[in-house]
């Protein structure tokens, strides 16, 4: 993330015990129009112990727009199913520090 411009999202999910297999097929393909969109995704990380899933990704241009034709794009409003293996999540806008 060094020297990029654009914004980055933190999103947080708690996801239901027992749904990791299912929860992470629709995630990768839901990355699939993530990136048709112009979406990045810089990491994922699964915390199977605390059912916790944390990814984020970064758009180099206007996120807003970008996500608007992200949430219209037919093959993601049929990815909706996701919802059924989350029971929480938060969307946060972050910045990278420098760590000496």
């Amino acid at each position: 993330m060094d020297g990029q411009t654009g914004t980055t999202l933190l999103r947080r999910y708690t996801i239901k015990a027992g749904e990791w297999e299912p929860f992470l097929e629709v995630w990768r393909r839901i990355v699939v129009v993530r990136k048709r969109h112009g979406f990045q995704v810089l990491f994922a990380l699964v915390d199977r112990q605390d059912n916790l899933f944390t990814w984020a990704i970064s758009h180099a241009g206007d996120i807003e727009e970008a996500a608007d034709g992200y949430y219209k794009d037919p093959e993601r409003i049929e990815l909706e199913i996701v919802e059924r293996y989350v029971t929480d999540w938060t969307v946060s806008t972050v910045t990278q520090e420098r760590v000496p």
